[in-house]
């Protein structure tokens, strides 16, 4: 079920019941990003709450902050192109599942608010605030067209996109290269050298 609503939270006003909102989705390189004024794009080693392949997310709606977000992550802006790849779940005071999407990006909630569902973008502070979250919070996508349950399906179908297999030519290749730290072009370099070296010295021996 794309979305679902506890019964009996639906009379309610989301805006007072839902206190947390967990957020996962697929973090896909090649639609998604962390930036931040000095270093620019970060890489697969330094994504902030990306474990698997999946982004995970626990944000205080009364607060606006990222609880799980640590000092040392700096201000970040993420950027992710997410369309009907997320799940999102509302949670009350006492971390209750009361709402549940699984579908495209609740955006009258979620930054920003001009997406229509394709994107997530957060302007994080160095303490897990987010900057530009919405004065003005609509929750109205987790009550469109959603069944009411009496218990909320909390799984998540995981689709970590960073362990498919891809396939590039070769300069799409060299421009994804050409992406990465000088240090890090270096070093791949120095061992594609040492493999062909490693080549000709076969062939020599044969």
């Amino acid at each position: 079920m794309a979305k679902q609503i506890l019964l009996g939270i639906r009379e309610q006003n989301l805006n007072e019941v839902a206190h947390y909102l967990m957020v996962y989705f697929p973090y896909d390189e090649e639609m998604s990003s962390y930036t931040d004024a000095w270093m620019g794009e970060l890489y697969e080693n330094k994504y902030p709450l990306v474990s698997k392949g999946m982004w995970s997310g626990i944000i205080n709606l009364k607060t606006h902050k990222l609880l799980n977000w640590k000092s040392e992550y700096g201000d970040l802006y993420l950027q992710a192109k997410v369309c009907d790849s997320g799940t999102y779940f509302l949670l009350d005071k006492d971390k209750k599942v009361i709402c549940k999407i699984a579908d495209y990006v609740p955006n009258g909630l979620i930054p920003e608010t001009t997406d229509c569902g394709d994107y997530i973008r957060l302007r994080i502070n160095n303490d897990g605030t987010i900057e530009n979250w919405p004065e003005e919070p609509s929750f109205s996508d987790f009550l469109e067209d959603a069944d009411t349950v009496e218990k909320i399906d909390t799984s998540i179908e995981e689709e970590p996109i960073l362990d498919a297999k891809m396939e590039f030519t070769y300069s799409q290749l060299m421009a994804k290269l050409l992406r990465l730290p000088k240090f890090l072009q270096m070093e791949i370099g120095k061992t594609l050298i040492a493999n062909v070296l490693e080549g000709f010295e076969e062939e020599e021996e044969e």
